[in-house]
Protein backbone atom coordinates (compact mmCIF):
# COMPACT_ATOMS: atom_id res chain seq x y z
CA UNK A 1 0.00 0.00 0.00
CA UNK A 2 2.73 2.48 0.98
CA UNK A 3 4.13 2.20 -2.84
CA UNK A 4 1.11 2.48 -4.02
CA UNK A 5 0.09 5.69 -2.11
CA UNK A 6 3.63 7.74 -3.19
CA UNK A 7 2.86 6.50 -6.38
CA UNK A 8 -0.39 8.25 -6.44
CA UNK A 9 0.75 11.34 -4.69
CA UNK A 10 3.38 11.42 -7.59
CA UNK A 11 0.75 12.04 -9.88
CA UNK A 12 -1.29 13.93 -7.86
CA UNK A 13 1.31 16.72 -8.27
CA UNK A 14 1.53 15.99 -11.84
CA UNK A 15 -1.92 17.16 -12.35
CA UNK A 16 -0.97 20.51 -11.29
CA UNK A 17 0.07 20.68 -15.05
CA UNK A 18 -3.64 20.14 -15.96
CA UNK A 19 -4.28 23.03 -13.38
CA UNK A 20 -1.92 25.55 -15.66
CA UNK A 21 -3.04 24.49 -18.80
CA UNK A 22 -4.59 26.89 -20.88
CA UNK A 23 -7.26 26.10 -23.64
CA UNK A 24 -6.98 28.24 -26.59
CA UNK A 25 -4.29 30.64 -25.48
CA UNK A 26 -1.50 31.04 -27.79
CA UNK A 27 -3.26 28.83 -30.04
CA UNK A 28 -3.54 29.21 -33.96
CA UNK A 29 -6.71 31.33 -34.86
CA UNK A 30 -6.54 32.63 -30.97
CA UNK A 31 -3.50 34.99 -31.43
CA UNK A 32 -5.69 38.05 -31.84
CA UNK A 33 -7.98 37.30 -29.37
CA UNK A 34 -8.11 39.90 -26.49
CA UNK A 35 -9.58 37.69 -23.88
CA UNK A 36 -9.16 38.89 -20.00
CA UNK A 37 -9.04 35.06 -18.45
CA UNK A 38 -8.36 31.74 -20.34
CA UNK A 39 -9.64 28.89 -18.74
CA UNK A 40 -7.92 26.04 -17.79
CA UNK A 41 -7.87 22.03 -19.04
CA UNK A 42 -9.07 21.45 -15.61
CA UNK A 43 -11.71 23.85 -15.44
CA UNK A 44 -12.81 22.64 -19.13
CA UNK A 45 -13.67 19.16 -17.34
CA UNK A 46 -15.25 20.73 -14.20
CA UNK A 47 -17.79 22.01 -16.21
CA UNK A 48 -18.11 18.69 -18.44
CA UNK A 49 -19.04 16.86 -15.47
CA UNK A 50 -21.38 19.19 -13.76
CA UNK A 51 -22.78 18.85 -17.56
CA UNK A 52 -22.94 15.34 -17.14
CA UNK A 53 -24.94 15.24 -13.91
CA UNK A 54 -27.43 17.66 -14.92
CA UNK A 55 -27.88 16.12 -18.21
CA UNK A 56 -27.90 12.28 -17.49
CA UNK A 57 -31.43 12.09 -16.38
CA UNK A 58 -32.61 13.26 -19.38
CA UNK A 59 -31.11 10.94 -21.96
CA UNK A 60 -32.74 7.99 -24.06
CA UNK A 61 -29.71 6.14 -24.02
CA UNK A 62 -28.83 5.80 -19.92
CA UNK A 63 -25.66 5.37 -19.03
CA UNK A 64 -23.44 5.11 -15.79
CA UNK A 65 -22.98 8.43 -14.76
CA UNK A 66 -19.82 6.98 -12.41
CA UNK A 67 -18.20 6.02 -15.57
CA UNK A 68 -18.88 9.01 -17.36
CA UNK A 69 -17.68 11.05 -14.73
CA UNK A 70 -14.53 9.36 -14.41
CA UNK A 71 -13.96 9.47 -18.68
CA UNK A 72 -14.46 13.42 -18.27
CA UNK A 73 -11.89 13.71 -15.22
CA UNK A 74 -8.94 11.47 -17.17
CA UNK A 75 -9.63 12.61 -20.87
CA UNK A 76 -7.47 15.31 -21.03
CA UNK A 77 -4.64 14.91 -18.66
CA UNK A 78 -2.76 13.61 -21.85
CA UNK A 79 -2.52 17.02 -23.25
CA UNK A 80 0.30 17.64 -20.27
CA UNK A 81 2.32 16.03 -23.08
CA UNK A 82 0.65 16.16 -26.32
CA UNK A 83 -0.71 19.98 -25.47
CA UNK A 84 -3.99 20.99 -27.26
CA UNK A 85 -4.47 22.18 -30.59
CA UNK A 86 -7.75 24.08 -32.72
CA UNK A 87 -9.64 21.44 -34.27
CA UNK A 88 -9.78 24.04 -37.23
CA UNK A 89 -6.75 25.12 -38.05
CA UNK A 90 -3.94 22.75 -39.80
CA UNK A 91 -0.51 22.32 -38.49
CA UNK A 92 2.24 20.19 -37.81
CA UNK A 93 1.33 18.71 -34.85
CA UNK A 94 -2.00 17.48 -34.96
CA UNK A 95 -4.24 20.74 -35.28
CA UNK A 96 -7.01 20.76 -37.71
CA UNK A 97 -8.27 17.50 -36.21
CA UNK A 98 -11.81 18.05 -36.50
CA UNK A 99 -12.85 17.61 -40.50
CA UNK A 100 -9.07 15.91 -41.58
CA UNK A 101 -8.58 12.39 -40.76
CA UNK A 102 -4.64 12.93 -41.29
CA UNK A 103 -4.59 15.53 -38.51
CA UNK A 104 -6.95 13.18 -36.13
CA UNK A 105 -4.98 10.28 -36.36
CA UNK A 106 -1.59 12.04 -35.42
CA UNK A 107 -3.33 13.43 -32.89
CA UNK A 108 -4.69 10.34 -31.58
CA UNK A 109 -1.27 9.10 -32.25
CA UNK A 110 0.09 11.38 -30.48
CA UNK A 111 -2.38 11.02 -27.42
CA UNK A 112 -2.19 7.34 -27.12
CA UNK A 113 1.02 7.31 -26.49
CA UNK A 114 1.09 10.50 -23.83
CA UNK A 115 -1.82 8.28 -21.74
CA UNK A 116 0.44 5.30 -22.23
CA UNK A 117 3.46 7.51 -20.43
CA UNK A 118 1.25 9.83 -17.83
CA UNK A 119 -0.95 6.48 -16.87
CA UNK A 120 1.99 4.13 -16.34
CA UNK A 121 3.76 5.67 -13.29
CA UNK A 122 0.59 4.74 -11.14
CA UNK A 123 0.11 1.73 -9.86
CA UNK A 124 -1.18 -1.28 -12.31
CA UNK A 125 -5.35 -1.49 -11.58
CA UNK A 126 -5.36 2.46 -11.91
CA UNK A 127 -3.14 2.51 -14.91
CA UNK A 128 -5.22 -0.32 -16.76
CA UNK A 129 -8.02 1.72 -15.59
CA UNK A 130 -7.29 5.06 -16.58
CA UNK A 131 -5.81 4.22 -20.41
CA UNK A 132 -8.99 2.29 -20.72
CA UNK A 133 -11.45 5.24 -19.47
CA UNK A 134 -9.20 7.20 -21.88
CA UNK A 135 -9.24 4.82 -24.72
CA UNK A 136 -13.67 4.68 -23.97
CA UNK A 137 -13.36 8.71 -24.97
CA UNK A 138 -11.35 8.47 -28.01
CA UNK A 139 -12.77 5.53 -29.68
CA UNK A 140 -15.99 7.19 -29.67
CA UNK A 141 -13.86 8.71 -33.22
CA UNK A 142 -10.89 6.86 -33.63
CA UNK A 143 -12.33 3.42 -33.11
CA UNK A 144 -15.78 3.61 -33.40
CA UNK A 145 -16.34 -0.55 -33.69
CA UNK A 146 -14.93 -0.25 -29.69
CA UNK A 147 -17.08 2.76 -28.82
CA UNK A 148 -19.01 3.28 -25.88
CA UNK A 149 -22.05 4.80 -24.88
CA UNK A 150 -20.33 6.54 -21.39
CA UNK A 151 -17.61 7.39 -24.17
CA UNK A 152 -20.15 9.44 -26.69
CA UNK A 153 -22.00 10.90 -23.93
CA UNK A 154 -18.45 12.35 -22.79
CA UNK A 155 -17.27 12.95 -26.34
CA UNK A 156 -20.28 15.01 -27.30
CA UNK A 157 -19.76 16.93 -23.48
CA UNK A 158 -16.34 17.75 -24.67
CA UNK A 159 -17.28 19.76 -27.75
CA UNK A 160 -20.84 21.10 -26.41
CA UNK A 161 -18.82 22.52 -23.28
CA UNK A 162 -16.35 23.98 -25.44
CA UNK A 163 -18.61 25.86 -27.79
CA UNK A 164 -20.18 26.98 -24.49
CA UNK A 165 -16.48 28.52 -23.45
CA UNK A 166 -16.27 30.53 -26.57
CA UNK A 167 -19.90 32.01 -26.36
CA UNK A 168 -18.84 33.34 -22.45
CA UNK A 169 -15.58 34.65 -24.39
CA UNK A 170 -17.39 36.26 -27.61
CA UNK A 171 -20.58 37.70 -25.29
CA UNK A 172 -17.94 40.48 -24.50
CA UNK A 173 -16.26 40.75 -27.89
CA UNK A 174 -18.88 39.62 -30.00
CA UNK A 175 -16.94 39.35 -32.84
CA UNK A 176 -17.29 35.72 -33.70
CA UNK A 177 -16.66 34.96 -37.82
CA UNK A 178 -19.04 33.59 -39.92
CA UNK A 179 -16.85 30.86 -41.03
CA UNK A 180 -15.51 29.41 -37.86
CA UNK A 181 -18.96 29.71 -36.26
CA UNK A 182 -20.24 27.40 -38.99
CA UNK A 183 -17.17 24.87 -38.05
CA UNK A 184 -17.93 24.95 -34.43
CA UNK A 185 -21.69 24.53 -35.17
CA UNK A 186 -21.14 21.48 -37.45
CA UNK A 187 -18.71 19.59 -35.00
CA UNK A 188 -21.01 20.29 -32.22
CA UNK A 189 -24.03 19.04 -33.81
CA UNK A 190 -21.80 15.72 -35.36
CA UNK A 191 -20.81 14.43 -32.02
CA UNK A 192 -24.50 15.58 -30.29
CA UNK A 193 -27.16 14.79 -32.55
CA UNK A 194 -26.88 10.78 -32.01
CA UNK A 195 -28.81 12.01 -28.62
CA UNK A 196 -32.28 13.35 -28.57
CA UNK A 197 -31.45 15.79 -25.59
CA UNK A 198 -28.18 16.41 -26.50
CA UNK A 199 -29.56 17.44 -30.05
CA UNK A 200 -31.81 20.09 -28.45
CA UNK A 201 -29.31 21.41 -25.71
CA UNK A 202 -26.88 21.73 -28.91
CA UNK A 203 -29.50 24.07 -31.08
CA UNK A 204 -30.22 26.03 -27.78
CA UNK A 205 -26.48 26.65 -27.77
CA UNK A 206 -26.15 27.24 -31.80
CA UNK A 207 -29.36 29.94 -31.36
CA UNK A 208 -27.39 32.18 -28.61
CA UNK A 209 -23.94 31.84 -30.59
CA UNK A 210 -25.68 33.34 -33.87
CA UNK A 211 -26.57 36.43 -32.11
CA UNK A 212 -22.29 36.72 -31.49
CA UNK A 213 -21.74 35.89 -35.29
CA UNK A 214 -20.23 39.16 -37.35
Amino acid sequence: MEQELTKILKFTHELNKVKNLLRFKGMLGWENENIKRWDSVAEHSYRMALLAVMIAPYLKEKVSLEKVLKIILVHDIVEIIALDHNAFVLDKNGGGHAFDEKAFNKKYKMETAAAEIIFKSLPKGLYLEFKNLFADYINTKARKEFSTKEGRFAYALDKIEAVVQIIDWKKESRNWEKESFEKSMNYMHEWSDHEPVLKYLANLIENEGRNLVV
